[in-house]
């Protein structure tokens, strides 16, 4: 994925919007992501299945660097209190403050302090993201049947409805993030509005060029489910 961390001389030259055509009769040598696709000269063809092979690896890819900001001394895993923040990063200003004093107390579970996030579980979390819809209705429907949803119904929603494991440390920081009265059950609501309000800003950057192509092929990888992008 070296080719998406480079700047792209192409988009460079049309940063006032307008684009000219690809003349596929001359070289197309350092266009980029132009040439990934279709060749030097512009007549390769793309297929759908390295497309969405690179939709899944530029997904990844940025998964990766969203660890890495966290993972600053690049151990291979978080700390709770960073994965926490990275939780909490899109809620909503009237909200955030309790959510952070939240973070801050994690400082002083013992049960919590000392944990440690890994990419995978980190990456399995992104992939719940993505089939939010599903999931937020079998975590409605377990609590409505329970009365209360507890740590083993969230994981078991995941599991059975999105085929997607949690490990128990994750639901744990999860857990004391948005268990609003601390009775040790989940705010469902609460949960919901954060990740989703995160999902809402994966909007579309307004960039000309190559950047912001990538722009929204980002938000269509962690927007869609996989279904959505093999259609």
């Amino acid at each position: 994925m070296a080719l998406m961390r480079s700047q792209n001389r192409q988009g460079a030259q049309h940063r006032d919007g307008k684009r000219v055509g690809l003349k596929v009769k001359e070289s197309v040598e350092e266009a980029g992501l132009v040439e990934y696709f279709f060749g030097k000269d512009g007549q390769e063809k793309l297929e759908h299945g390295r497309f969405v092979q690179f939709l899944k690896d530029l997904h990844e890819e940025i998964l990766h660097l969203e660890f890495s900001h966290y993972d600053a001394k690049s151990v291979g895993t978080i700390s709770a209190k960073d994965f926490a923040l990275s939780l909490v990063a899109s809620a909503d200003m009237s909200h955030i403050n309790k959510l952070l004093d939240r973070v801050d107390e994690i400082d002083s579970e013992p049960l919590l302090r000392d944990l440690r996030i890994s990419f995978q579980e980190f990456k399995d979390f992104a992939k719940l993201r993505k089939v939010l819809q599903s999931f937020s209705l079998a975590i409605f429907s377990y609590g409505k049947v329970n009365g209360l949803l507890t740590k083993r119904d969230f994981q078991r929603a995941a599991s059975q409805v999105c085929g997607i494991s949690i490990t128990n440390n994750v639901v744990d920081i999860i857990f004391h993030l948005f268990d609003a009265n601390g009775d040790g059950n989940l705010s469902s609501k609460e949960f919901v509005r954060v990740v989703q309000r995160r999902k809402s800003n994966e909007a579309c950057a307004r960039e000309s060029g190559v950047k912001g192509l990538i722009s929204c092929w980002s938000k269509c990888t962690t927007g869609c489910t996989s279904s959505k992008l093999l259609l």
